[in-house]
């Protein structure tokens, strides 16, 4: 009788363990908030050193300047999938505070939320145009 009872908890405990694993399986690990926050992507991208000598000889004016962050499934050449998402980052200043469209300086990065790694970081000077209304709003660009 002693050994039915061992051998009952010992399929019960294995069927247990299936179920768990099952479900691990089917439903995938548990994702939770990203490790790295906005603000550390950020400082990531601008510690990067093409990032921070384009940023030092090109932006001047606080007021001018707008920082978007997203999370984002992937980087654009980058063939690393992050479950946690990465960090897509634009700072972006107008050249002039003067009225009609002018060049808007771009720095884009793209950062790991799970490990801080820098995938991508581009820097280019673009017409304002090439942004959406909202993104430089605050600027009084449009």
């Amino acid at each position: 009788m002693e050994k039915s009872k061992a051998i009952v908890i010992i399929a019960l405990a294995v069927v247990a363990c299936a179920g768990i694993v099952g479900a691990y399986i089917l439903l995938g690990p548990e994702t939770g908030s990203p490790t790295i926050n906005e603000s550390q992507a950020q400082e990531i991208i601008l510690n990067n050193s093409d990032a921070a000598a384009y940023y030092s000889s090109h932006f001047k004016v606080e007021e001018w300047r707008v920082t978007t962050t997203s999370l984002v499934e992937s980087a654009p050449n980058s063939t690393v999938l992050d479950e946690e998402g990465i960090w897509k980052i634009d700072i972006m200043e107008r050249s002039c505070a003067c009225s009609g469209i002018k060049d808007l300086y771009v720095i884009e990065g793209y950062v790991s939320s799970s490990t801080g790694e820098l995938l991508e970081v581009s820097t280019k000077s673009v017409l304002e145009s090439q942004y959406e209304k909202k993104t430089c709003a605050s600027t009084s660009c449009h």
